[in-house]
């Protein structure tokens, strides 16, 4: 009888209970294992308490103001305007209108949450009482005789102005900033006074008209400044500001501007002892 018998057949037979991943599984487990043990890491349930400042309001309040030196007008027109209750949408109006002339990337929403985690705005109902925490309470109705709850309505958000914001607030003397500014810079008193009177003008007075005006003067060759210097210390004293396309002198810089005459009228005038020496001379 003839051996039908092939190759092939006698490979399969001797594969017959064969597994050939068997040799791996006991590795393949546990290198499964090792994974999954190291992926997922190891499970927890603790969340992170919030960091809360307990540093009293007013540092918190002079940092904020530190931090956001910037937007200070804005800030201190938001604490100003919330000498009484606002409600939410006047307050961004306002903040919209301070900052009409300097963009920022901060919402009017994010400005309040600042002042108000610094301690110097509060959210209150419209008569000024500390707003309520958690939901409403519910309220009982009754409709074609069946008596149920709903949701109470929550009251409208309002801002006022803290103690320590409107302390804040009262503090900021900036003609007092700009006359020490002016007593400290007095040997640029020239500049000051010119800088001063190209932003009193109707229409203001563009970045390059300032320079033009200031940046070639002897003063400024050593050390070598320029306009913007003096322009950003204006600012920073409430005397000059940006609003439609152009620097502005504002009243206080119209106050520092009788202060500024009174600086270079000082140093035009001949001093003591030269006008002693030519009394002498002319005597002679």
């Amino acid at each position: 009888m003839k051996d039908t018998s092939s190759f092939l057949d006698l490979a399969l037979d001797d594969s017959m209970g064969f597994d050939p991943l068997g040799a791996f599984d006991d590795d393949v487990e546990e290198d499964a294992e090792e994974v999954t043990e190291g992926y997922l890491g190891t499970p927890h349930t603790d969340v992170p308490a919030p960091v809360v400042d307990t540093r009293p309001a007013p540092e918190r309040i002079a940092d904020l103001f530190s931090a956001m030196a910037p937007r200070r007008r804005t800030l201190l027109g938001m604490i100003t305007f919330c000498a009484a209750p606002q409600t939410t949408d006047a307050l961004d109006a306002e903040v919209d209108r301070l900052q009409a002339d300097n963009f920022s990337v901060y919402s009017p929403a994010s400005l309040a949450n600042l002042l108000e985690r610094a301690g110097a705005l509060a959210r209150v109902t419209a008569d000024g009482e500390p707003y309520p925490e958690g939901d409403p309470e519910p309220v009982l109705v009754e409709v074609d005789g069946v008596s149920y709850y709903e949701a109470g309505e929550a009251p409208e958000v309002c801002w006022l102005a803290t103690e320590d914001g409107a302390a804040y607030a009262e503090a900021d003397k900036p003609l007092d900033r700009l006359t020490d500014l002016l007593s400290e810079d007095a040997k640029y008193a020239t500049i000051y006074e010119r800088i001063l009177g190209l932003t009193a003008q109707e229409s203001g007075a563009s970045m390059p008209t300032i320079n033009e005006a200031v940046d070639n003067d002897e003063l400024l060759k050593s050390p070598r400044l320029y306009a913007p210097h003096f322009i950003d210390k204006l600012e920073k004293c409430d005397a000059v500001e940006w609003r439609d396309k152009s620097w502005r002198i504002t009243e206080v810089g119209r106050a520092g501007q009788r202060i500024v005459a009174d600086l270079v009228a000082a140093q035009a005038a001949p001093e003591p002892e030269a006008q002693a020496d030519k009394a002498a001379h002319d005597a002679q």
